[in-house]
């Protein structure tokens, strides 16, 4: 039988072709391929094997540095939190009022003006009392010179004893009328008693006032108190000067930092609370008296380090921080929450002030890696601070 000669090239080419392949593999066999890639990378077998002693599986333990944000561990201390409703007044506050009956013939009230001690603020019709001064004034040294020229005739026996001790008295008398006059007319006149600002008033020029009537008030708003109450059995963690911070309690606007002033005597017996006055300086004049606030105060407790809330970490064994050891590695640091805040944990444990703790990142960290130190400080234009460092150009990198 004849075969085609198409078949007969097609075998002739499928053999030619396995022939082929199995020169190749046994060329790779016996190393020649190897010593082509060696020929032309003759350090490739040394840095191959320089690459895998240090990187098994992608980096050598202890060799590369995570991308960690780190922040400084600080001093603290564990309180009692109080959280309560305050009401707001001013350091010094009163009601002025008339006390004298007459005409008003001046005003000098312009509610919200800030006032000085002393300053007139109203006066009331005093022609009569100023008659009656000008009367005193003019009669008290004509009876205080008879009363000194009597005593010196006594001593020469000029006069009787009797006249010059009735001289005496009408002296003494003028100076009495010269003082009432005086403060006859000082009642008719209505004067500022501190520094302050003056509040609302009515009262016009030709308006009858009675004694008693109020005129307006006067606050001094240099300072405002808060005045709140504790529950009886948080009356020991509230003590003199410790801060306190108030907002109104309506929000919206920033907290205000002060601290306590007074702190009252006896638990009141119906409410049983304690009444405790704070203290807040009021230079820019945004706190009113009257005023509703919302007031937080954390007492002095036991010592504590405080770290940021994302430092924590957990598994089976409890909490723990990953810090910054004195070799620059990173080592875990087991710790024990004490308290919590919104940004800031309160913990105790393996952990001092000033120890350098990774705040960001810690589930990169593995123990023994290299961590940035918290302390370095760089100047303005996004550089991390003392208390945020980025762990991407750490390890040497700037």
């Amino acid at each position: 039988m004849k075969l085609p000669k198409s078949l007969l090239v097609g075998l002739a080419a499928g053999i030619a072709a396995g022939a082929g392949a199995t020169m190749f593999v046994l060329t790779a066999g016996d190393g020649g391929a190897p010593e082509k890639l060696a020929a032309s990378n003759p350090s490739g077998g040394q840095a191959g094997a320089r690459s895998g002693a240090q990187r098994p599986g992608g980096q050598r333990r202890g060799g590369y540095a995570p991308a960690v944000t780190m922040a400084m561990a600080e001093a603290a201390s564990v309180g009692k939190r109080l959280d309560v409703i305050g009401e707001a007044r001013a350091l010094k506050s009163v009601s002025l009022t008339a006390e004298a009956t007459g005409i008003v013939t001046e005003v000098n009230i312009v509610p919200g003006r800030q006032v000085s001690a002393g300053e007139i603020l109203l006066r009331i019709d005093d022609e009569q009392q100023r008659i009656a001064l000008e009367r005193a004034r003019a009669q008290y040294p004509i009876a205080k010179a008879n009363a000194e020229r009597y005593r010196e005739l006594v001593e020469t026996e000029a006069a009787s004893a009797l006249e010059a001790e009735a001289a005496f008295n009408n002296y003494k008398t003028l100076e009495a009328d010269l003082r009432a006059a005086e403060f006859a007319i000082a009642q008719r006149t209505v004067r500022a008693p501190f520094d302050g600002v003056i509040g609302l008033t009515a009262i016009e020029p030709g308006d009858y006032l009675r004694a008693g009537d109020v005129v307006t008030t006067l606050d001094d708003m240099s300072s405002i108190v808060v005045e709140f109450a504790v529950p009886q059995e948080a009356a020991n963690a509230v003590e003199l000067d410790q801060a306190v911070e108030a907002q109104l309690a309506s929000g919206g606007a920033a907290a205000f930092a002060g601290v306590v002033s007074a702190i009252d005597s006896r638990v009141d017996p119906v409410s049983r609370t304690l009444k405790i006055e704070a203290i807040f300086s009021n230079r820019t004049g945004r706190l009113l008296p009257g005023a509703i606030f919302a007031v937080s105060t954390v007492s002095r407790g036991a010592p504590a380090v405080s770290v940021p809330g994302l430092a924590i970490q957990w598994d089976r064994a409890g909490s723990y921080v990953w810090k910054r050891g004195a070799d620059g590695a990173a080592m875990r640091a087991e710790v024990e929450i004490l308290q919590r805040t919104d940004n800031i944990v309160l913990v105790a444990g393996e952990i001092e002030p000033g120890d350098a703790v990774v705040s960001e990142g810690a589930d990169r960290v593995r123990a023994g890696v290299p961590l940035p130190d918290a302390t370095r400080r760089r100047k303005a234009g996004g550089a991390p601070t003392a208390s945020s460092l980025s762990a991407g150009t750490a390890n040497g990198g700037e």
